[in-house]
């Protein structure tokens, strides 16, 4: 009994729940994206079937980045790996993502081989990203690029989801998503900053020092930010959803500003991480709001 509540946790924890959901929510704003543009959202078999496709290709990439940076991942306390994995073996990790992975292809597939093509692809280049024969995390840039490829593909994604097509305002609206996970994922960076260094993995953090690297961090926060306010000026949505994120960025600036004057640690960014995250998520209901309200018409597909 003891043996089967270790893997129940173990399977839970692999893909990091609220990370699985945090970037799931950028598919769903695709979707209601265009449902604000439509007017109308037609629910379907195909729309249950990309939601899992979605959720899949994340707990593949999750999963498998567990059971990749394992033995990296125990020497960092705050993650508390020794606790969530008690008592599985790591090859737990690994067949939870192959499962994940197979899953993503035949959900995939019910919406569009082309999807299920860039799924795959998308799987692979993140799989090497934390395989330790390769590592692609220890490239300058190669991170930030797969971050650009990602999440705007998620957010197309929930956009065909909605309209069986993707429009130019619907890849606009995208980009914020990547440009906001380069922003986090630097400050991720940060975090990880000294069991990078004792593995000897040379990332930004690394290479610059946390402190430099969280500015750079704040400086894509400042972007993604003035990105969303800008697009709204090419219509595609309305100026007052457009400063959704304004507000936000400048209290994240401002709270950066008084640590940066101090003496700044690189734990801290752990803590900006949970102030910027719950600063998205208030603001993000605030823009959900407006494009389900915009609805007029929401209809079930057999």
């Amino acid at each position: 009994m003891e043996n089967l509540k270790n893997y129940f946790r173990s399977l839970f924890f692999s893909i990091r729940p609220f990370e699985n959901f945090q970037h799931f929510l950028m598919g769903a704003a695709g979707f209601l994206y265009m449902g604000f543009v439509q007017r109308r959202i037609d629910v379907s078999s195909g729309t249950v079937f990309g939601g899992l496709a979605l959720f899949s290709f994340l707990s593949q990439v999750l999963s498998y980045n567990n059971y990749a940076t394992f033995e990296k991942d125990l020497k960092d306390k705050e993650k508390k790996f020794d606790e969530k994995f008690k008592g599985i073996n790591t090859k737990f990790l690994f067949y939870v993502s192959v499962f994940f992975f197979i899953m993503t292809i035949l959900f995939s597939l019910m919406i569009h081989y082309f999807f299920a093509a860039i799924f795959i692809l998308l799987m692979l280049f993140w799989g090497l990203y934390t395989h330790p024969a390769v590592m692609l995390k220890k490239g300058r840039f190669v991170p930030y690029v797969l971050d650009m490829m990602t999440m705007p593909f998620l957010s197309m994604f929930g956009s065909y989801l909605a309209s069986g097509y993707i429009s130019t305002d619907a890849m606009l609206f995208s980009i914020f998503f990547g440009l906001m996970e380069v922003a986090g994922h630097i400050n991720h960076m940060t975090m990880d900053y000294e069991v990078d260094r004792e593995t000897g993995i040379k990332t930004i953090s690394v290479r610059l020092g946390p402190r430099t690297t969280f500015i750079i961090a704040i400086l894509f926060f400042c972007l993604s930010a003035f990105y969303y306010f800008a697009i709204s000026f090419a219509g595609v949505f309305p100026i007052h959803i457009g400063i959704a994120y304004l507000p936000g960025l400048l209290l994240q600036i401002l709270i950066s500003a008084r640590i940066l004057r101090r003496n700044f640690n690189f734990n801290f960014s752990r803590r900006f991480r949970t102030i910027y995250r719950i600063i998205y998520l208030i603001e993000s209901a605030y823009v959900a709001f407006i494009f389900i309200m915009s609805i007029d018409i929401i209809s079930f597909i057999k």
